[in-house]
């Protein structure tokens, strides 16, 4: 399923973003980039999921992530777009003046950790802020390719099946191009 063939459009360094399912062509991009002999392009995986146990292919990118430690960094994003609120709970208490703590992190988040290894978790969703913390920056050397739910899209870059990226979306605003962001 992937949308265009390798090697990706000359690109030393690759931005992956992929929620839930959308792991797969990531999986297949990874393959190609990691496996292939004399591959030199730097790697980062943005993977988010809403708890630990729905981690797709773990072992896999784990140890991805430490045979490649040189040259690729898995990030896991683990929660919801709402990590730092209680559901409906926030909104009331604003209106009554009242402070609401944002939620503990997930539950085995810190076990995401592989010693020895470039990987990093978050609390949340992938968002502008875990683009911006861990992605390599828009340049022409630089590739995305985003996958998952359409709230993804439409929060990262615009919808699945729209040409470009959308004003406002993450991608935009931190100033990455539609030449070189891939929607699958």
């Amino acid at each position: 399923n992937v949308k265009i063939p390798y090697p990706f459009r000359g690109a030393t360094r690759v931005n992956l973003i992929a929620v839930g399912a959308g792991i797969a062509p990531m999986v297949q991009a990874l393959e190609k980039l990691l496996e292939t002999e004399g591959d030199e392009t730097q790697v980062v995986l943005m993977y988010g999921n809403r708890d630990v146990p729905d981690i797709l292919l773990r072992e896999k990118l784990d140890a991805w992530a430490l045979a490649h430690a040189r040259r690729f960094k898995l990030v896991y994003c683990v929660g919801s777009r709402w990590a730092n609120v209680h559901y409906g709970a926030k909104p009331k208490a604003r209106a009554k003046g009242q402070y609401v703590a944002p939620p503990p992190p997930e539950v085995g988040i810190d076990g995401l950790r592989a010693s020895g290894a470039r990987v990093a978790a978050e609390n949340g969703w992938v968002d502008q802020r875990v683009i911006e913390a861990h992605a390599f920056p828009p340049s022409r050397s630089t590739l995305t390719f985003v996958c998952g739910l359409p709230g993804v899209y439409d929060a990262l870059c615009g919808p699945r099946n729209a040409p470009g990226l959308a004003e406002g979306s993450a991608l935009a605003n931190l100033g990455y191009t539609p030449d070189r962001v891939v929607k699958f």
